[in-house]
């Protein structure tokens, strides 16, 4: 009696199905998954925008520390402006607006070009600057643009700094001519703070 034994595989009655292409799932074929959309087309979410009474609590930390460090300066050099005259022909002297502005143009730079995008005052309030198209932080260039405009954003009242009330996504003056946006860092965690980005 004959031992009946498996064909071996590929044998037989089957078709040989090497060489050709497998059939495609259904749907048609699958296409690779796409990158999310950039931040300046969706945005943050209203309410991770810094609201203005953060900010404005965060400048006046972040001005004390500077006018502390511009008057140290100052008296350091012997920078002084002299004031109005007094009805006995008396002219006191105060800190010159120089040192100010150096200070503060240097402070605002440095830190939100940093990774975390936060000067001292922000990170004790908790919020933080960050490039509206790409979500991270600014570089130097625009740091210092930012700086420097924010200077002019006081200058008319502080209209340039008011706008952020009725601007849709909160931007100040300074914040629409760097790019940048102000939100909560707890819903866009910073980097390491006070260390160079990239």
């Amino acid at each position: 009696m004959a031992e009946h034994r498996p064909d071996p595989p590929g044998s037989g009655d089957h078709d040989d199905q090497s060489g050709q292409r497998p059939p495609e799932p259904l749907g048609g074929p699958v296409q690779p998954p796409r990158p999310p959309p950039p931040l300046a087309a969706a945005g943050p979410p209203p309410e991770a925008l810094a609201g203005f009474w953060a900010r404005l609590a965060a400048a006046f930390l972040d001005w004390i520390l500077i006018g502390v460090v511009a008057a140290a300066i100052g008296n350091l050099f012997g920078v002084e402006a002299p004031s109005a005259a007094s009805a006995y022909g008396d002219v006191s002297y105060q800190p010159a607006p120089g040192p100010f502005i150096l200070v503060e143009l240097v402070y605002f730079t440095w830190f939100h070009a940093t990774s975390a995008g936060q000067s001292i005052g922000n990170r004790i309030l908790g919020i933080r600057v960050l490039d509206e198209h790409t979500g991270r932080a600014l570089p130097y260039a625009r740091a210092f643009v930012r700086a420097l405009m924010s200077t002019l954003s006081a200058l008319v009242f502080f209209l340039g700094y008011l706008w952020m009330l009725w601007e849709p996504r909160k931007r100040t003056w300074h914040d629409m001519v760097a790019e940048s946006l102000v939100v909560k860092a707890a819903f866009y965690p910073p980097g390491e703070f006070a260390r160079p980005a990239g």
